[in-house]
């Protein structure tokens, strides 16, 4: 079990290591020929070594056990694995990483427009939305992407590799240790690129608060405070007086309420080590 858990740890640790330039490739991946589709025919140039993963130096990172039978028979089909590995990520990340942003965009910015109403900093107003903003896009990509994603890894696997003319019986002893083994890798992937893409989409959905405060402090000299918060109607009069905004902006307790997003463990290999660590 401490093993398994350091292997997560140090694939949770090697997908921050691939950083910008494999979520800027999953970006894009989105519109993929192969999002949503099976994986192509198995080539010369694969087994060759020739084939490249669209993530960059993926397979430096994925974890290959070599004392499985079939690749102790067959070395050459270990470069499978990476390439099946991108394939599988690249199918279900459009999709995963949409409506995680989706979702955590609109309830963060209708949090932040009624209780930061009274907020004339808009620096302090956009920390807490990217804080929250992360936690909730991650977490929900982590927690959406798992089951689809293992499905995926042994879907495009066993496709490759069949037309290897492989036992069936060691076809799926490798399909089910190295989708396992590689599963955290893909997940910590697709979380931070969920991340990254909320934090750019928060920033703009609420472009319009942050600009509005900043233009009155510089015209006025005075603090700016969302009064149609008031007459809008959107809230109702019955709200608790804890949540109701308040002249001077979240007191030091309500802002914690948004720091401690910063707190809590990203990566479901975080949230097991911790778990095991008490």
């Amino acid at each position: 079990a401490l093993a398994a858990q350091q292997q997560q740890a140090a694939q949770a640790a090697a997908a921050q290591t691939l950083g910008g330039a494999a979520t800027a490739s999953l970006g894009t991946l989105g519109n993929s020929a192969l999002s949503g589709q099976q994986a192509a025919p198995l080539d010369p140039a694969l087994l060759a070594g020739q084939e490249q993963t669209v993530i960059p130096n993926l397979a430096s990172y994925v974890v290959i056990n070599s004392g499985l039978q079939l690749f102790t028979q067959q070395p050459q089909l270990k470069r499978i694995v990476p390439i099946a590995i991108d394939r599988a990520i690249r199918e279900i990340i459009s999709p995963v990483v949409e409506r995680s942003v989706t979702i955590s965009c609109v309830t963060t910015r209708e949090l932040m427009l009624k209780d930061f109403a009274m907020e004339p900093d808009e620096q302090r107003m956009r920390k807490a939305a990217q804080l929250m903003v992360q936690n909730l896009a991650g977490s929900l990509a982590l927690v959406t992407c798992k089951e689809p994603l293992r499905v995926a890894c042994g879907n495009h696997m066993r496709s490759l590799m069949q037309q290897a003319a492989i036992d069936p019986q060691l076809l799926e002893q490798v399909t089910q240790v190295c989708s396992s083994d590689n599963l955290e890798l893909g997940c910590t992937l697709i979380e931070k690129a969920a991340t990254e893409k909320a934090v750019r989409d928060i920033e703009e959905a609420l472009a319009p608060a942050f600009a509005i405060r900043r233009k009155h402090r510089e015209q006025t000299g005075l603090p700016y405070y969302d009064m149609s918060i008031f007459t809008s109607g959107r809230y109702p009069a019955s709200l608790p007086e804890a949540l109701r905004p308040k002249p001077g902006g979240l007191q030091p307790a309500q802002r914690r309420v948004y720091e401690d997003f910063g707190r809590i463990p990203r990566t479901a290999a975080m949230v097991q080590q911790q778990q095991a660590q008490q």
